[in-house]
């Protein structure tokens, strides 16, 4: 079952969400955690990497109802996705949104804005509303099988490393796998490429990505 994060500041969406879950037969496969969007954009990433999600789906604006929050929300849906891609690069996030012409203008990848009568049956057809879903699902299992799939690679290499039997093109390879790992971990604190080749650095690099595998696989 995969952990998905819902943002919105409307206790109702979450409802409308928990029950478009339940249309599509999705129940199973989804585990729904609802937040409504704290006050801080810090205070929320730091949230949400406490949660730790398999994926994150927000509203676009989550600053109009006041209903069940008395604070001003100074940040988009598209606003604090962004910043948390700037953590953990290529992480499956997604924004859903009536107002889906401001979204796009204002993303920086167009492909991760949904329309938000998606969740509403008369709006829209159940194979469409499926649909979203398995994007969602299918973004989550290939996240999950590239750190799998390049931290094995990682070691391989390292291995063959230690033993003196890299080749040139081996070394670039360990170099690119490691800067998809590192971002995959904290891409803002990523260090210099020319570092990269310190042994005592690369094994720090599995160790956190051993760890971010684990709580991967823990959302199972």
């Amino acid at each position: 079952m995969y952990k998905i994060l819902f943002i919105d500041e409307e206790k109702e969406v979450f409802d409308d969400f928990r029950d478009y879950i339940d249309k599509t037969g999705s129940d199973k496969k989804f585990q729904v955690i609802t937040e409504y969007p704290l006050e801080n954009m810090e205070e929320m990433i730091a949230k949400i990497i406490d949660i730790s999600p398999d994926a994150i789906i927000t509203d676009f604006k989550l600053n109009v109802i006041k209903k069940y929050i008395s604070y001003n929300i100074p940040y988009t849906g598209v606003n604090l996705i962004e910043t948390f891609l700037d953590i953990r690069e290529d992480f499956p996030c997604f924004v859903i949104t009536s107002f889906d012409d401001d979204a796009i203008l204002t993303s920086k990848d167009v492909n991760k804005v949904y329309i938000k009568n998606i969740l509403h049956e008369q709006d829209i057809d159940k194979q469409s509303r499926a649909n979203f879903l398995e994007r969602v699902e299918k973004q989550i299992q290939h996240y999950k099988a590239r750190i799998n799939t390049s931290e094995h690679r990682l070691k391989e290499l390292l291995d063959l490393r230690q033993k003196g039997k890299t080749t040139l093109k081996e070394e670039e390879e360990i170099i690119t796998l490691d800067k998809f790992l590192e971002h995959s971990i904290n891409k803002k604190d990523a260090i210099p490429l020319q570092l990269i080749r310190n042994k005592e650095y690369l094994q720090e690099i599995l160790k956190k990505a051993d760890l971010l595998i684990s709580k991967l696989e823990g959302n199972k």
